[in-house]
């Protein structure tokens, strides 16, 4: 027999249950009850008892002060909370402190109360067999069912005698039985301040006992593997069928939703028969599973892979057709811009449903990209430069959305770097605008073009290069092109029409004017001097 305990601070309630049904024909006996959760922590103490059930609302110490008491010293025994419709909210914060399920008063009626303590019934029942596998020693019976599918994960499903052993010592049948695979993303939001899905352990742990318990109450069979908040199942199951399976998923993703208000995205195969068909299956599953990539939003949603089709663009042609864009939103300093850019690109893998390698190699392009030209402003920075933890996110993440956060935290630290360093590597950029203007200055070179080559704004560079050269980069560009237009009058076949297109002036008439403006001169002026010294000081 199992112990019960009853908490309610209405003597009547506690009667009530005491009565409402046979206990001891269930498997159950009631072997305590108190008035408040001090006492119930009292008697709970005395009695160890299998299962709780406490009212929430009561005088001194409630039920959720009884509820956190005891799971912070027992994990196993059992808990469930008695509520009212318009005390629901409490109902949820004790499940989130570790209660096992709750019940309405009004509903408290034999068939109701029958059901709900078989359940429980059944989830001791399970618990005890697992703390006595294997000559009673305690394991964690879920870190063998997650070894087992990782291990034929990584032998492409070819079952061999360790395996085996395995699968026979936690009941999961590998002969005789129906198979299918599920893939459930858990989501309670991310949030664009860090970037990260909002899933703590704790939560990720209550949902993922809502699905063993989901799959148990069916006799499903299972083994999984997990990975942040992505799960991957292989069910089992001689009676297992489609709409079963789909109801079982349902099921668990509805109260999820209920108790901690945090959305199962699941993606599943249809039912198979016999081991042979595991790799074939598999391989489908784990290409289709993919989707779940663009699964981070509130909504449920439960999908057949043979619904699902992702497409593989040219990576190529998505880096020529956005990483110049987002080169150029940075060096102008333009968040916004950039933000704007990154929502763009995801929302043409998303509508496109493009194979999230793709998005991932389009990413990690992309950050090198950024690399590759801030570099030298991004050299000081230890959390910027760490490129392997970048490129370790794009590869882990596991929604679009979080990588999606993650980008735009990251571009605008970048461009933070970049207007902190103005002053300190000034002097450096302006070096590296003056090599670049006098390897291009005979072409029809501007500020703009400057600027989008060190990536940077046109408003910081026009102020730093005059700043440190007195004068601005336009006088520059022309006392340069002038310099070799000088040398080029010189020449015996130097004509200016030829001069000036190829010092890149649109037309003769501005070239002239530029030239008498620096040099105090006009074109003919100049070279008939040039001359006139030059036979001086061959007589």
């Amino acid at each position: 027999m199992y112990k019960v305990l009853i908490v309610d601070d209405e003597v009547l309630v506690r009667v009530g249950l005491k009565t409402t049904i046979d206990w001891e024909a269930n498997g159950f006996t009631v072997v305590a009850e108190a008035s408040n959760g001090e006492q119930g922590y009292e008697q709970y103490q005395k009695h160890m008892p299998d299962v709780i059930i406490t009212d929430i609302k009561m005088p001194k110490k409630d039920g959720l002060w009884l509820v956190d008491a005891v799971r912070k010293e027992n994990s196993h025994v059992k808990i469930l909370v008695l509520t009212v419709y318009d005390e629901f909210s409490f109902a949820r914060k004790a499940l989130k402190a570790g209660a096992d399920d709750y019940i309405l008063k009004s509903e408290v009626e034999d068939e109701e109360l029958v059901a709900v303590m078989r359940s429980i019934k059944k989830k001791i029942d399970e618990d005890n067999r697992r703390r006595h596998i294997k000559d009673k020693d305690i394991i964690n019976i879920n870190a063998i069912r997650r070894s087992i599918l990782t291990d034929m994960v990584k032998s492409d499903f070819k079952i061999d005698e360790s395996i085996s052993e395995r699968c026979r010592s936690i009941g999961f049948p590998l002969i005789n039985s129906r198979y299918a695979f599920a893939g459930i993303s858990i989501c309670v939001g991310v949030r664009e301040k860090d970037g990260q899905p909002g899933i703590t352990k704790q939560m990720d742990n209550a949902v993922l006992n809502i699905l063993l318990d989901k799959f148990a109450e069916r006799s499903v069979e299972y083994v999984f593997t997990h990975q942040t908040d992505r799960y991957k199942f292989f069910f089992a199951s001689e009676e297992l069928v489609g709409d079963e399976l789909l109801k079982t998923l349902k099921s668990a993703a509805d109260a999820s939703k209920q108790y901690f208000d945090c959305t199962l995205n699941i993606v599943y195969t249809d039912i198979f028969e016999g081991m042979q068909e595991v790799s074939e299956v598999y391989k489908d599953f784990m290409e289709k599973e993919q989707i779940l990539f663009y699964k981070s939003g509130v909504s449920f949603d439960i999908t057949n892979i043979n619904s699902i089709g992702l497409s593989e663009p040219n990576v190529f042609e998505l880096k020529k057709q956005y990483n110049k864009q987002f080169i150029e939103a940075i060096g102008q300093e333009n968040k916004d811009g950039a933000k704007k850019l990154i929502h763009e690109v995801s929302d043409y893998f998303y509508e496109n449903r493009v194979n999230p390698k793709i998005v991932r190699i389009f990413y990690s392009n992309l950050m090198w990209d950024i690399f590759s030209n801030y570099g030298l402003i991004l050299e000081n920075n230890k959390e910027l430069q760490n490129h392997e933890y970048y490129h370790y996110q794009i590869e882990n993440i596991d929604h679009q959305q979080g990588i999606m956060y993650m980008f735009i935290l990251f571009i605008g630290k970048v461009i933070d770097e970049i207007r902190n360093s103005r002053f300190t590597n000034s002097k450096v950029l302006i070096n590296r605008a003056k090599n670049y203007i006098q390897y291009h200055f005979e072409e029809k070179i501007s500020l703009g073009d400057v600027a989008r080559e060190l990536h940077i704004s046109k408003h910081y560079l026009a102020n730093a290069f005059k700043k440190a050269t007195g004068e601005n980069m336009s006088l520059y560009i022309n006392k340069l092109r002038i310099e070799k237009a000088k040398q080029m009058l010189l020449e015996p076949d130097g004509r200016v029409k030829e001069i000036f297109e190829e010092l890149g002036y649109s037309n003769q008439q501005y070239f002239s004017k530029v030239f008498k403006k620096i040099t105090g001169m006009t074109v003919m002026e100049y070279k008939e001097s040039m001359m006139s010294k030059a036979n001086e000081s061959s007589q």
